[in-house]
């Protein structure tokens, strides 16, 4: 049973703008949930990617065709600019890459000190706090974007990136934060949502990459593994909905105050417990 919360934890929270990481953490401190290890939450990952591919599947297949088809166009001689200019989903492609080189970067250098700030629980609530209140304020001023991939540069996809990257600090909302980027480079923000979503896909594929060789050392039946996979696969797929929802109608702010009671509550708590 605490396998197939902590898979609706993960679902729910990878995409609705309050931080999966913070949740989970929050999770095995406060309600002694046993996580199984990165190599399960790298499983977990995996089934969010799928509710993602799922949702985008048309759209996906198309950036790849017109990626591999602009890898074949630069060796013919073709100018990156004009491959750019004339398929947007080979633009939409390229931009994506770009903004995953960033957190890429950042992730693989600087691992150990980011796990140190996993240990840290009372980094959690601070983190939850500030991510409240960039939504609220997001929500709130973010409200006339009109920019898609016809007309986002190369700015936009390294300013998103860096949002990305800024959001391995647990507690931050990956999804939050880079649509919040997203919004303030005056995104639509359905767009928005949409580029939020399917910039997960590399950069979730690539940790689970590291993570999943040791999947095997788990000591969990393969069949124990199938259920919190569904429940996360079903809980993803749905927040992603709910989010797009929430965002265009500009009622995302409500949020913060979720996240501000939680960010309080948790700090009282962990002064309460003893850190």
């Amino acid at each position: 049973m605490s396998l197939i919360l902590l898979g609706l934890i993960q679902g729910l929270t990878e995409f609705l703008p309050v931080s999966s990481s913070g949740h989970l953490v929050l999770a095995k401190y406060f309600l002694n949930l046993p996580l199984p290890g990165a190599s399960f939450e790298a499983f977990l990952h995996l089934a969010s990617v799928l509710a993602v591919i799922i949702m985008f599947k048309e759209e996906i297949i198309k950036l790849l065709k017109s990626f591999f088809f602009s890898i074949q166009q630069l060796f013919i001689g073709e100018k990156f600019s004009i491959i750019l200019m004339k398929d947007r989903h080979s633009k939409l492609a390229w931009f994506l890459i770009i903004s995953t080189i960033p957190a890429a970067l950042i992730g693989y250098n600087l691992e150990k000190y980011i796990e140190l700030l996993f240990d840290n629980i009372l980094v959690i609530p601070l983190m939850l706090f500030i991510t409240g209140t960039l939504l609220r304020f997001s929500d709130k001023h973010y409200r006339k974007g009109n920019k898609n991939i016809s007309n986002i540069n190369v700015r936009d996809a390294l300013f998103i990136g860096l949002a990305q990257a800024v959001a391995i600090i647990p507690g931050i909302s990956r999804s939050g934060l880079t649509v919040m980027a997203g919004m303030q480079r005056g995104l639509e923000r359905e767009f928005a949502a949409k580029y939020s979503f399917m910039l997960s896909i590399p950069i979730i594929l690539g940790a689970a990459f590291f993570k999943f060789e040791d999947l095997g050392s788990l000591n969990l039946d393969f069949n124990c593994l199938i259920l919190p996979g569904i429940v996360t696969f079903a809980s993803s797929y749905w927040a992603m909905r709910i989010f797009i929802r929430l965002l265009v109608n500009q009622k995302v702010s409500f949020l913060s105050f979720y996240l501000w009671v939680l960010a309080l509550f948790t700090f009282l708590l962990i002064l309460l417990k003893g850190v």
